[in-house]
């Protein structure tokens, strides 16, 4: 119909070229064409605006989605980034589409054809637009929430390493420290010699009446191997003759000969060095 009336209008201008003498009738003609185009015009442009605020609904309902979706958590901080600039974009487009649909509702009054259809059409699109605004900033909000609730777990979570590191060197050191007591309880020290090795060492005295004295006063320390209570199991004396004159329990250990020369074996350690953690042996 649109169509139709320009080419009338057209056609009406053409006949009366070189005619300045219209009538009233013509020029009335001519002046309401023009006027029923610009009406149209414009309704045309409420559709177009119409199916734009339909695509926004969309796009909000899309971003809903988005941030209520359970995979929102595992997005990365920049993909989160996005999502905000495209919320803060799209709350653009609507301020926009809102102003348009102002300028066009004033235009539409002041034409003769605005009619309460037309005027519920541009209320119905003010609606849409004011509650997906109010969605945008909800899900904004969601969204802030969701960094802030990410940012406090991030906090957290290196609290708790710093807690785990903290007990985790306090473990190690004290693991560390009973290693080292379990160590020194479990240390014991022997030494072989002859009798005048021992005594020259200090070791070995004879007192009054011939009494012998096993380590009295100052004796030499560095004279002795240091070993270890768990694995010392047996002492090769490379001697054909060796005598314990330390206290150890006769019960807790063997003297044997291999290939000629004396072995101690320690056949019971907890009562072997339940008396001293010192050992002598006299050899030959």
């Amino acid at each position: 119909m649109k169509r139709t009336l320009l080419i009338v209008a057209a056609c009406s201008i053409l006949f009366s070229c070189g005619n300045n003498g219209k009538t009233d009738a013509q020029l009335q003609h001519e002046a309401d064409s023009l006027k029923l185009e610009s009406t149209e015009a414009q309704r045309d442009s409420l559709l177009s605006l119409v199916g734009e605020i339909s695509e926004s609904l969309t796009e909000v309902s899309r971003m809903e989605n988005v941030i209520t979706s359970p995979d929102f958590q595992s997005e990365t901080p920049q993909q989160k980034r996005q999502i905000l600039a495209n919320i803060q974009a799209l709350r653009d487009e609507l301020r926009n589409r809102q102003d348009k649909l102002t300028q066009l509702e004033a235009r539409l009054k002041k034409s003769n054809n605005f009619s309460k259809e037309l005027e519920r059409t541009i209320e119905a699109q003010k609606t849409l637009i004011a509650e997906q605004s109010a969605k945008i900033d909800q899900l904004q909000q969601q969204l802030t929430q969701a960094n802030a609730e990410i940012a406090n777990l991030n906090v957290r979570v290196d609290s708790l390493h710093t807690e785990v590191a903290t007990v985790t060197e306090q473990k190690v050191a004290a693991e560390q420290h009973s290693q080292a007591v379990t160590n020194e309880l479990n240390t014991c020290f022997y030494a072989m010699g002859s009798k005048s090795e021992l005594k020259a060492h200090n070791l070995l005295e004879k007192k009054f009446l011939g009494k012998t004295k096993i380590m009295e006063g100052n004796f030499d320390r560095s004279f002795f191997t240091k070993a270890d209570k768990r694995t010392l199991k047996s002492i090769n004396t490379y001697a054909p003759k060796a005598k314990i004159l330390t206290k150890q329990p006769v019960s807790s250990y063997e003297i044997n000969d291999v290939g000629g020369n004396k072995v101690i074996n320690i056949t019971n350690p907890t009562l072997f060095w339940e008396k001293s953690d010192f050992l002598i042996i006299q050899i030959n």
